[in-house]
């Protein structure tokens, strides 16, 4: 009898502890302590996968968490076991809404409404989908037919609020916040929304207010304390904020957000130690956090440490595949490793995953733009700014690629838009007057240019424009007396000193220019482009020292500047210092190894001048491959080949680069040595003459007419 009645205890002991987490599960979810509801309801659900109140209160506790890719899954489930739970369908369709799925929240909405018309859940709902003014209107009607059932209820009141101040009606909209704190003074909801309504009028001690009410009344370790916090972060207090997220790691040590909030501030502030320090705690009690992870990975990416950075994305991602924000880190990490291809890879499944990633599709976009798919480009922008068209980056960028793709008449379309939007910003009508020159339209440029001018008037981007439609209608000295009127405006931008500079090149007043370039130096020491103008004018006169010393000083401002690099490459080139200048060009691949210009220019050297002629070969290959469509490569490579008895495959490439440089000797010299070689006579004839007859210096003049006299 002993033994048959332990095994029938032993029988009933799952059902005996079942009861026991479902029963502990009810009291910490009607607590609202969803932290510790939703440990009981999981152990339920290990004895009964299916038990509906389990699988129904997990879902709504991580609904109420905040932690909504946790609760889809479960209330997905839930939906399945008993269709008819529309405050389970409300919660799904609100889901669908905050992840921009807005129509299809909204049919949901319909559809519950038409079987359960009063369920303020799916009122809500409908409310909060509601995007044009009919829409808007129908759903305050709506509500104020609730009234009735509801009027005793915060969220009623809080949803007619919201709708008022789409409307604009902000003394209503006020009237509606403070009825909801008043019928229901318990309500966390309602404080944290009329304390966001006083924080859009910029009463800041009225929002604290109803911050600090909001996180005294909710439960310990819950959301409005990190709101809380927020607030005092948003208000330039992040003291105050880092005080009440400690407190809260104190006061509730298992609540993993505010651990991780404080990391994210640390990041911010660029304490990324300190930010690692915080993640090991969550880490300690959680150590398969994906949100940690991922917060870990980004102080990684911070700190330059890219495959550590990357090992957290992919850890996240082998979880969550579907975790667009993870990929969109990932791209990053690939970004910043110089990984172009695979950081629009990412961005591609990331946009996919969640077309409301404006960031990332703009990144995208900037991408493929860099990386010559400008149609891809085109179309990711043209998707973006009609779901968002207040979004003006996306403008800009879209316009700046019809230009590129010599449509300005769609660029000007954009850039009206761009100004309508912004009408007080100087830039859409700058970008406007662009569009307006691309298309010959010049009278309408200059209104444009100088409406950005008169918005702006140290703005000197449209200033150079004017200038420049000074120059082409044949009227410098308009164009000087512009620049000078803008500066007795500004006397103190150095950006307009730099202007008149180039104002007096144009005019071929060199000593002006000078002047103006060194008083552009005294106004702004750390400015790079006047050192560079001073170098390239120097140069032009041949004191190849002067030009070098203050190549010199743009570089110990800035010592990864490639133009500066470039010039004085090309100056000790000039000058015979071969051997510096090879030097140059190999510190330029180093800070950017991808940069064709300078492998083709070191191609040259080592070609021209001793150096290892497979190292030559292989830049200008590089070089080619990089650049395409670089006459100047074209015709490094092709004489390299042509050295070295590739005189077909060396012909194909000086030709082409001949057709584009036809006025450079020297281009036409090689192509005329390597038509000979390949026997076409007529070619070389005209190619060697067209060397021998120019003006210009060129090495190789004496090989040329020798080559020439022997083909007569």
């Amino acid at each position: 009898m002993i033994a048959l009645a332990f095994a029938s205890g032993c029988g009933r002991l799952p059902e005996y502890q079942k009861a026991r987490h479902l029963e502990r599960g009810n009291k910490y979810f009607e607590r609202q302590q969803y932290q510790e509801a939703v440990l009981e309801y999981r152990n339920v659900l290990r004895i009964d996968p299916t038990n509906p109140i389990a699988v129904r209160r997990v879902g709504a506790s991580y609904y109420q968490l905040g932690q909504l890719g946790l609760a889809l899954g479960y209330l997905q489930k839930s939906k399945r076991l008993d269709p008819n739970d529309f405050d389970v369908r409300a919660e799904l369709a609100t889901i669908d809404w905050l992840d921009g799925r807005r129509e299809q929240a909204r049919a949901e909405a319909i559809v519950v409404l038409q079987h359960a018309p009063t369920n303020l859940n799916v009122l809500l709902l409908f409310a909060g989908t509601a995007r044009s003014p009919d829409e808007t209107e129908a759903a305050i009607q709506r509500l104020h037919g609730a009234r009735v059932h509801f009027d005793d209820r915060a969220k009623l009141h809080l949803a007619l609020a919201t709708l008022y101040q789409k409307q604009q009606d902000l003394i209503r909209a006020e009237r509606e916040f403070e009825e909801a704190v008043a019928k229901e003074p318990n309500s966390v909801e309602a404080h944290l929304a009329l304390g966001n309504f006083y924080l859009t009028k910029r009463d800041a001690a009225r929002a604290e207010q109803q911050y600090k009410t909001a996180a005294d009344l909710a439960p310990v370790g819950s959301l409005p304390q990190i709101q809380l916090a927020e607030f005092y972060f948003l208000s330039q207090q992040p003291e105050q904020a880092k005080r009440v997220l400690r407190q809260l790691t104190q006061k509730a040590p298992e609540y993993l957000p505010a651990w991780r909030r404080l990391a994210q501030i640390a990041v911010a502030e660029r304490q990324y130690d300190e930010a690692i320090k915080i993640l090991d705690a969550v880490f300690k009690r959680s150590p398969s956090d994906l949100d940690g992870h991922l917060l870990r990975g980004q102080v990684y990416r911070a700190r330059g440490e890219i495959p550590q950075a990357t090992e957290e994305f992919q850890q996240v991602l082998n979880v969550e595949p579907r975790r667009a924000e993870a990929r969109v880190q990932l791209a990053l990490a690939h970004l910043q490793a110089g990984n172009a291809q695979q950081a629009k890879a990412e961005l591609s499944r990331a946009v996919a995953l969640d077309p409301n990633l404006t960031d990332a599709m703009l990144l995208l976009a900037e991408l493929n733009s860099q990386t010559g798919a400008v149609q891809p480009a085109i179309d990711t922008l043209e998707t973006l700014s009609a779901k968002h068209p207040n979004e003006t980056r996306a403008l800009v960028l879209l316009g700046s690629l019809y230009l590129a793709t010599q449509h300005p008449t769609k660029a000007t379309e954009v850039y009206r838009k761009l100004v309508a939007l912004a009408p007080k910003d100087p830039r859409g009508f700058y970008l406007l007057g662009l569009s307006f020159r691309a298309q010959r339209q010049n009278a309408e440029a200059r209104k444009a240019f100088e409406t950005a001018l008169a918005i702006a008037p140290d703005f000197v981007e449209p200033l150079a424009e004017l200038v420049a439609l000074d120059f082409a209608e044949k009227e410098p000295a308009r164009a000087l007396l512009r620049v000078r009127n803008q500066i007795a405006l500004e006397p103190k931008s150095a950006d307009l000193q730099e202007l008149v500079g180039r104002v007096h090149l144009a005019r071929h007043e060199e000593a002006l220019a000078e002047g103006a370039f060194l008083k552009a130096l005294v106004l702004d020491s750390r400015r790079t482009s006047p050192y560079l103008e001073l170098g390239r004018l120097y140069a032009a006169s041949g004191k190849y020292d002067q030009a070098l010393a203050k190549l010199n000083e743009a570089l110990t401002v800035d010592p990864k500047n490639l133009a500066a690099f470039m010039l004085s490459g090309d100056l000790y080139t000039r000058n015979g210092n071969v051997a510096r200048a090879e030097e140059t060009y190999k510190q330029v691949l180093a800070l950017a190894p991808r940069y064709a210009p300078a492998a083709n220019n070191l191609a040259y050297l080592y070609s021209e001048h001793g150096g290892d002629q497979e190292m030559a070969l292989q830049l200008a290959q590089t070089a080619k491959q990089l650049a395409p469509n670089d006459p100047h490569i074209s015709d490094t490579l092709g004489w390299i080949l042509y050295k070295r008895g590739f005189y077909h495959r060396a012909v194909g490439l000086l030709r082409e680069s001949a057709a584009r440089l036809h006025d450079r000797p020297e281009v036409q010299y090689h192509l005329g040595l390597a038509s000979l070689k390949v026997g076409d006579k007529a070619a070389a004839t005209k190619a060697l003459t067209l060397a021998v007859t120019s003006s210009a210096h060129f090495s190789g003049r004496s090989e040329a007419k020798e080559a020439l006299t022997g083909l007569k």
